[in-house]
């Protein structure tokens, strides 16, 4: 890439037909394309063409969306979009949020605004409590904001990879006793590894008996509740304190586009509202709001233009389509990958579908990197219950059941080569 594109900057411009033809031989053919249908690791972002033309509106308008003297049209459409979010997940009218640039983002925020009313006595002895397939951005967050490792208590699942709740109520009653200060738990609503979603109301019992913050980070799975079959498994949701979701994971919008909604919506200025003086005519009015208030950016693009725009184009009936269809192309993958042989590690939940073939971790891990030299399809892997496992993540509306079928195939050509299908298929979670 260094040989490709040389570092030093040219003193004359070589204008834009130059500068555009280097792009397209130098940068784009170096760079996966996610929005491919066959594009299926980890959690891809397939953005509608709606939204990328709201994308490309926001970008040229170039409007300041921090507070309501710069924009009040931008800043009514982050709440409307914020409002329609609030309502899809059940939460009460007094939640407020704000946009963010991704899960991340949004999940460091939710815990600095649920540390913010500690006092300095239990700041010293908080503990936090998180289930082993939490999303990892959780332990970097706790990270940045300082919050001591041995605090933080990585705690087991249960067969279908759900926090443990009886862990949780044992290790609380443990840590009371010994004298430290039960802050937080978090519980996730779609995992990455393998779909999950938690036990969310008994995580809220748990959190309502002890008063802990309860937050959620739903940045893949929550756009799930728009599907009424789908939608029982997130019953609980609605109880949290706090919850992260991804418009860019599975809402069909580019990136970056995140969220985090708080339930006692004053909560979250506090850690963030000031008024240096060069801004102390953009404090808000009665019915105004200034979303830089509400997180960590003070200059804020349009976040909420291409959700809005794609929404009021497509309308929430597309979207939800777009969920059904990919839930069922996951269970289609499924049922394909047992009729090959393959072992299903963790059966469908929500579009993630978890197998391999039983040559062992140097086999599939060489299966994965053949489906990508053949430039036919892309997935990733992870580890359940110590071994390798191969993940399909359904979140792109072009992908077809011919898609799963061509990649099944060549993964099952692959690995007999190998020596590596069992025709037995003898595991527990197959059978």
């Amino acid at each position: 890439m260094s040989k490709r594109l040389p570092a030093d900057p040219p003193d004359a411009g070589r204008g834009f037909a130059a500068t555009f033809a280097d792009a397209q031989a130098n940068i784009f053919p170096f760079a996966f394309r996610a929005n491919h249908p066959r594009f299926l690791a980890f959690i891809p972002p397939w953005p509608s063409a709606e939204s990328v033309f709201g994308e490309w509106l926001t970008a040229a308008t170039n409007f300041f969306a921090g507070n309501w003297r710069e924009g009040s049209g931008p800043a009514h459409v982050e709440r409307t979009v914020l409002g329609w979010f609030r309502d899809w997940l059940g939460l009460p009218v007094t939640t407020e949020g704000v946009l963010t640039a991704g899960g991340s983002e949004a999940n460091l925020t939710a815990l600095v605004v649920a540390r913010e009313p500690l006092t300095a006595d239990e700041r010293a002895k908080s503990v936090i409590y998180l289930s082993a397939e939490r999303h990892w951005s959780i332990d970097r967050a706790l990270r940045v904001m300082g919050h001591p490792p041995d605090r933080v208590r990585h705690l087991p699942t249960d067969d279908r990879f759900r926090f443990d709740v009886s862990a949780l109520r044992t290790a609380v009653s443990e840590d009371r006793a010994a004298g430290l200060h039960p802050w937080a738990v978090v519980g996730t609503a779609g995992a990455t590894n393998t779909g999950t979603v938690d036990p969310l109301a008994a995580l809220a019992d748990v959190a309502a008996q002890e008063s802990l913050w309860f937050h959620v980070d739903a940045a893949y799975g929550w756009s799930a509740v728009l599907d009424a079959a789908e939608r029982p498994a997130f019953a609980g949701l609605e109880r949290a304190d706090s919850v992260t979701l991804d418009p860019h994971k599975w809402f069909a919008q580019p990136y970056e586009s995140g969220c985090l909604l708080v339930r006692d919506g004053p909560r979250l200025a506090a850690p963030f509202a000031d008024r240096p003086d060069y801004l102390h005519d953009t404090a808000p009015r009665p019915g105004e709001v200034n979303y830089s208030d509400h997180g960590l950016s003070l200059s804020r693009r349009f976040r909420a233009f291409k959700i809005w725009f794609a929404v009021q184009s497509l309308g929430v009936d597309w979207h939800r389509r777009l969920v059904t269809r990919c839930c069922r192309l996951a269970a289609y993958a499924e049922a394909a990958l047992w009729a090959a042989g393959f072992e299903i590690l963790s059966p469908r939940q929500l579009s993630v579908v978890c197998f391999r073939h039983r040559g062992g971790d140097a086999a599939n891990k060489r299966m994965l990197d053949e489906l990508l030299d053949s430039g036919l399809g892309f997935l990733s892997s992870t580890r359940l219950h110590g071994a390798l496992a191969v993940r399909m993540c359904f979140v792109n509306g072009r992908t077809t059941a011919d898609d799963v079928d061509a990649v099944i195939g060549f993964l099952k050509e692959a690995s007999e080569a190998a020596g590596g299908v069992d025709d037995e298929r003898l595991s527990i979670s197959n059978q």
